[in-house]
């Protein structure tokens, strides 16, 4: 079997990845270039594809955001666009949107979003996910899908190193 290094760095590189508390993100209002900076940048650690410009703007659009006031973005808009970002390659927005809704029933939408990041964290190190004060089924689906996610990036990133070591196998024709 071949070495998988790159795959095996990538996984090394995600045990160190740790998404901002609510109280870690800035707190002023933020323009749309800079939301899409720090969306980005953490997204980028996790290997997930960028969001841009247009994408928020379509949110805003659809009313899966709130409306920035005077163009500027809140902390509770920048924590919508990343935990969007996290899951839009595996779920569609409307189930995103649900998601959010499901976890934020129990609980105030700051406490939603770091138990969000803490089950997160404890997944990217690989650890068992330990989360204290919290509905089990709602840890539950928080689990379930950041494993979905990383299930899905994992075997990406996976194909894409096989991809580079060999040439894929052609199947000899029966005649």
């Amino acid at each position: 079997m071949v070495e998988n290094n790159q795959y095996r760095q990538w996984q090394e590189q995600l045990a160190h990845v740790k998404f901002p508390r609510w109280k870690e993100l800035p707190a002023l209002g933020l323009y749309i270039d800079q939301v899409v900076t720090i969306v980005n940048e953490q997204l980028s650690g996790v290997g997930v594809e960028p969001l841009t410009k247009s994408m928020v703007n379509n949110y805003v659009k659809k009313k899966i955001i709130q409306a920035p006031v005077k163009k500027k973005y809140a902390v509770n808009q920048l924590v919508d666009l990343l935990v969007i970002g996290f899951f839009k390659s595996s779920f569609s927005i409307e189930e995103i949107r649900r998601g959010i809704a499901q976890a934020t029933l129990q609980s105030y939408p700051q406490q939603a979003y770091d138990r969000f990041v803490t089950i997160l964290d404890q997944k990217l190190a690989g650890k068992k996910v330990a989360v204290e004060n919290a509905d089990a089924q709602t840890v539950e689906l928080t689990s379930l899908a950041i494993d979905a996610v990383l299930a899905h990036l994992k075997a990406i990133h996976l194909v894409r190193e096989m991809r580079c070591q060999q040439a894929p196998q052609t199947v000899a024709k029966k005649k």
